[in-house]
């Protein structure tokens, strides 16, 4: 069953509750993020011992640019009230964070 096909069967009380929700997750990650990132500096790195890393990185494959872009298309679907719209966007990013979806 296609993603959009299963949101639209939610009622839209439920999807706004969810893409509501969805925000303040994507938010917190922003900012823990951007905390994080302030707190840490970069790593040194042996390049002669380099080689390719095939584990999922903490919290997914999900990149600061991809949490910005779906909180701000978010933000679009919460002001136009498209909940359908907003949910297959909640649910493909929270999806990236386990590499489901």
């Amino acid at each position: 069953m296609d993603i959009i096909e299963l949101v639209k069967r939610v009622d839209a009380g439920t999807a706004r509750a969810f893409v509501t929700a969805a925000r303040h997750v994507i938010d917190a990650l922003l900012i823990e993020a951007q905390r994080v990132r302030q707190a840490q500096p970069p790593e040194p790195r042996d390049y002669s011992q380099a080689e390719l890393l095939r584990a999922a990185p903490a919290g997914g494959w999900l990149s600061h640019d991809e949490l910005q872009e779906t909180a701000r298309r978010l933000g679009e679907a919460i002001a136009l009230e498209r909940w359908v719209d907003g949910l297959a966007l909640s649910l493909r990013l929270l999806g990236g964070l386990g590499g489901v979806l």
